[in-house]
């Protein structure tokens, strides 16, 4: 299945979620990301169809587990995101969404630890860094 049809699969199913199947979704939580920020509820619920093997808890895309000394394990498969993209304010937040992109994102179980690698204390790591954004492999929706 190519990944523009995918993406289509993933909303139509997100729009047909019943109120209960939703609620229960919701209540498993919001999902964060590698740097700390919430995920929206959009893009919490597409997480929880497509993970339906794991709970998943803390995301992020391949760069930003290398950023925080961990490495995707060999063999796993991301989930899709959605992002908006358009103007920020001086806080870096988006002030009205111009467009959306999707980006593949992993759950912290679906990663490893990089041995011999202290990224934080070379201030490469999320203690050290600004937050980065999960554009690797990202494209026009």
């Amino acid at each position: 299945m190519e990944r523009k049809d995918r993406i289509n699969e993933l909303r139509q199913r997100l729009a047909n979620l019943t109120d209960a199947e939703r609620k229960t979704l919701q209540d498993k939580g919001i999902i964060a990301t590698v740097e700390g920020r919430p995920l929206s509820l959009h893009n919490t619920l597409l997480l929880y169809l497509q993970l339906t093997s794991r709970t998943p808890s803390i995301v992020g895309g391949y760069r930003q587990w290398r950023k925080a000394g961990r490495q995707v394990n060999k063999g796993e498969h991301g989930a899709v995101i959605f992002f908006p993209v358009g103007d920020k304010d001086d806080d870096g937040e988006i002030i009205e969404a111009q467009a959306f992109y999707t980006a593949v994102v992993f759950d912290i179980t679906q990663t490893s630890k990089i041995e011999g690698e202290n990224k934080a204390s070379e201030g490469e790591g999320p203690a050290g860094s600004e937050a980065i954004p999960a554009l690797a492999g990202a494209t026009p929706v």
